[in-house]
């Protein structure tokens, strides 16, 4: 199962498993006999994961440390944990977990079953969740192994998998985000930067990508298949050992994953800049190019400092134009309904328009994103009207998304005030403009009226 794979230093419990004078055995509250926590959670409520069982079978006193850790990806697909004190990403569900006791001392022969429960926030949502439980016996005697000339110390620490689903909606995705190019002493590497913001643990994750200069085929590798951690991210690395590029060599890197709900596609160059060149100089590789001497370096330092003013009042304005068209509502129901198409997904619609004299329409939308599903998009229309665009959602999801909201909103306000909020599934050939069009059309023609 994906909470069951090792890293360097750490080994997953299974059933049973010793370090030097250690047994850990995790004992699950309810199923089936599992080497790993797997339960079913709800927002604002707590659960019993079951027992971790410790075991010291030497004739000596053992210390044994106990510590929530958050799940993480392997950067070549694989579920593993975080070190111990590893600063917990924002959404993670290590803070959930509650541990009865966090130090425990086993004299001879002894055993001892600790507790292993969850409280989930009431802000939670619905998804599934992975953190562990390491457990480390203290003052080990390192393990030396010298390999290739190099001494390697290290301690066993072993993590159980708590895998928490709280029920609710589904929305699998895997996103690429780009690629970079990196000079190792082990040769050239590609890494492939991905992230799975959906809320489902993806298993079966896997792919391929080729990576060409020009016409040359320099990497044509699968990728996975393995596990992809919601709320995580990965750099996937490919290692060209041969490639020696000159500096300024651009390559293009293409690259799909496939996974339960979707497909991630990337397609994207990299250049092989003159710091990787440097780098490639002093493992041996072809010289850098040449500097071009202090003369330039003087003058291009003076047309920086010369144009740093306007290009930075440029840049400012290009990138809040830029981020304005991407949060325009015409942009958000492109990519919605692009989406919807590509993925053969369902897509609803929920339009809110307050009561004149009621909140602004910024104040009003910053009440409902507290309420909102990640994959949900906010967006302001003309005349005070709020709409959200809901992927991956069907008709009988989107009016009870529209009724919670309803009700907050209510609360919210203390009952004063109203809000109009209707639910609306796209034609299935309608461009953005025209959805848009329409509800200008609407909006222009309907009063609103209260409702509770």
């Amino acid at each position: 199962m994906l909470a069951l794979v090792s890293v360097v230093g750490l080994l997953v419990a299974p059933n049973a498993r010793s370090a030097p004078g250690l047994v850990v055995v995790p004992l699950p509250a309810s199923g089936p006999a599992l080497s790993y926590f797997k339960l079913a959670g709800a927002a604002g409520h707590a659960a019993q994961a079951g027992a971790i069982e410790l075991r010291n079978p030497t004739n000596r006193r053992l210390r044994v440390r106990l510590d929530p850790v958050a799940g993480e990806t392997i950067s070549t697909l694989g579920s593993t944990y975080a070190p111990v004190g590893a600063r917990a990403r924002a959404g993670g569900a290590v803070g959930w977990l509650r541990l009865g006791g966090r130090l425990i001392t086993l004299s001879p022969g002894e055993g001892l079953n600790v507790p292993v429960s969850v409280v989930v926030p009431g802000v939670a949502r619905s998804g599934d969740y992975l953190a562990g439980v390491s457990a480390e016996a203290l003052n080990q005697q390192s393990q030396s192994v010298k390999r290739k000339g190099v001494s390697i110390a290290s301690v066993v620490r072993y993590a159980i998998g708590v895998e928490i689903s709280i029920p609710g909606p589904r929305h699998p995705l895997i996103q690429f985000t780009g690629a970079r190019s990196r000079r190792e002493p082990a040769g050239l590497t590609f890494l492939l930067d991905a992230r799975n913001p959906g809320n489902v643990i993806l298993q079966g994750v896997q792919g391929e990508a080729l990576i060409t200069q020009g016409s040359r085929i320099v990497a044509h590798v699968p990728l996975g298949p393995g596990t992809f951690v919601t709320g995580t991210s990965i750099a996937y690395p490919i290692l060209t050992p041969r490639e020696r590029p000159r500096e300024g060599t651009v390559y293009r890197i293409r690259a799909f994953l496939r996974y339960a709900g979707g497909i991630a596609r990337l397609d994207t160059r990299v250049r092989f800049g003159r710091a990787e060149a440097l780098i490639q100089q002093a493992y041996g590789g072809p010289k850098a190019r040449a500097s071009s001497g202090l003369s330039a370096w003087i003058i291009a330092l003076l047309a920086v400092l010369g144009c740093t003013l306007l290009a930075g009042v440029l840049a400012w304005y290009l990138l809040r134009g830029r981020r304005a068209r991407e949060r325009s509502p015409l942009h958000v129901l492109e990519a919605a309904l692009r989406a919807s198409r590509e993925r053969e997904q369902p897509l609803s619609l929920i339009l809110l328009a307050p009561q004149p004299g009621d909140a602004t329409p910024h104040r009003l939308a910053a009440r409902l994103r507290t309420r909102l599903r990640r994959a949900d998009r906010l967006c302001v229309l003309d005349g005070g009207r709020l709409l959200i665009v809901a992927q991956d959602t069907d008709l009988e999801t989107a009016r009870a998304l529209a009724s919670d909201l309803r009700r907050h909103l209510a609360r919210s306000s203390n009952g004063a005030g109203g809000v109009e909020v209707e639910v609306q599934r796209p034609d299935h050939g309608a461009t953005a403009a025209e959805l848009l069009q329409r509800l200008r059309v609407a909006g222009a023609t309907r009063v609103p009226t209260p409702s509770g």
